[in-house]
């Protein structure tokens, strides 16, 4: 198997494991019936430690990077880049779809590049400024016609997923413009680690996972927060990190594009209700498009 063949074929595979992290979040909070079975936060609390410890190896083996000059950085991509966007996507998917969930993710690029442009002082050319407005556009209409009435308007979880790709994308320029000497793997290892205190505080301190733990009514429950954690945010990272040394950032990130793709087929098989409104999807693909490719403008100049 050639590079280029192996670098499509673990380019799908991310799509598919980012693409379906969504409905793995609403199985894992719901039963077949709408049952809650674990609350959001305990499945964003979970997600997150259960990653700490598997890559818990990383923080230990770069232990005087944790606490060098870094280390507010590294913080602050454990907040930002983790356990906030969490947080965020579990509570907003208590009413949210998944295919919304997916499709509003999307727009990570779009402000990733505005948090580049107005707080570190990157230059935006008036294309990109275009594909910003564009996405922006797309996102409003998706939230107010991916509904079946005005009433209907989910405004506040599609709100809740929209602070999560600002939060992602802070953390993306901090790697980016603060890390830039520390790799993929140490940085993720680090700041997961940085986040265990915060989740062991409230996972045993004021949830009831451990009597959840011993009910076998919520085994499928922790199963899909543990595949959730181990493939969605650990396998996902390793493969990544390949993807980019394989090929380049700029290919690896247009994984951008399937995840909404995926998301949306997770949402078909189990037969959420998707509106023609989700058709607005595609200005946010095209805004995200026009930012992608002025960005890879500069980058190459």
């Amino acid at each position: 198997m050639n590079s280029k063949t192996k670098s499509w074929i673990l380019l799908i595979v991310l799509a598919l494991i980012w693409g379906s992290s969504f409905i793995l979040m609403k199985k894992s909070m719901f039963d077949e019936q709408e049952k809650e079975l674990l609350t959001a936060n305990e499945v964003a609390s979970l997600r997150i430690f259960i990653s700490g410890i598997v890559l818990l190896f990383t923080f230990f083996k770069e232990i005087k990077v944790a606490f060098s000059k870094d280390w507010i950085f590294l913080l602050l991509v454990g907040l930002l880049g983790n356990l906030f966007p969490a947080f965020l996507f579990t509570n907003a998917q208590q009413t949210l779809s998944s295919s919304s969930t997916g499709i509003l993710n999307s727009l990570v690029p779009i402000f990733s590049v505005l948090v580049a442009t107005y707080i570190f002082g990157h230059k935006i050319s008036p294309k990109a400024i275009g594909g910003v407005l564009i996405g922006l556009l797309g996102t409003i209409l998706l939230i107010i016609f991916n509904s079946e009435n005005i009433e209907s308007i989910q405004f506040f979880p599609s709100f809740l997923v929209i602070i999560a790709t600002v939060c992602y994308a802070f953390s993306l320029n901090i790697i980016k413009n603060k890390l830039e000497h520390v790799s993929s793997l140490t940085i993720t290892g680090i700041s997961l680690a940085f986040m265990l205190p915060f989740c062991s505080v409230y996972l045993f301190g004021y949830t009831d996972v451990i009597q959840k733990i011993e009910n076998p009514i919520y085994t499928h429950a922790f199963l899909f927060t543990t595949i959730l954690a181990v493939v969605g945010t650990t396998f996902a990272l390793v493969i990544f990190n390949q993807l980019i040394k394989m090929t380049t950032s700029i290919f690896a990130s247009s994984v951008t594009y399937l995840i909404p793709v995926v998301a949306i087929l997770w949402g078909l098989v189990f037969e959420e209700t998707i509106t023609w409104g989700i058709s607005f999807a595609v200005l946010i693909l095209i805004g995200v498009f026009i930012v992608k490719k002025e960005e890879r403008k500069r980058v190459n100049k």
